[in-house]
């Protein structure tokens, strides 16, 4: 579990009606999937992302590292 939208407000992407999360939610489904590695993942929002990317990098990376895992996924 992240709170994407905190995530997104917290590093200025969108507005705090509207907070942009689709790189907090990447970095989630990273975390929960183990897949990619979050260096990986970071290089590919460098060189996908064309505006803002260290604050998208570090949404990403604060939603992978705040990720709780409950139970199992089979």
């Amino acid at each position: 579990m992240a709170d994407a939208g905190q995530i997104g407000i917290r590093h200025r992407l969108g507005t705090r009606t509207q907070p942009i999360i689709n790189t907090a939610m990447i970095g989630a489904f990273a975390r929960i999937l183990e897949s990619p590695p979050i260096d990986m993942l970071a290089d590919a929002i460098r060189e996908e992302i064309p505006v803002r990317q260290e604050e998208n990098v570090a949404a990403a990376k604060e939603a992978y590292h705040s990720v709780q895992i409950i139970g199992n996924i089979d």
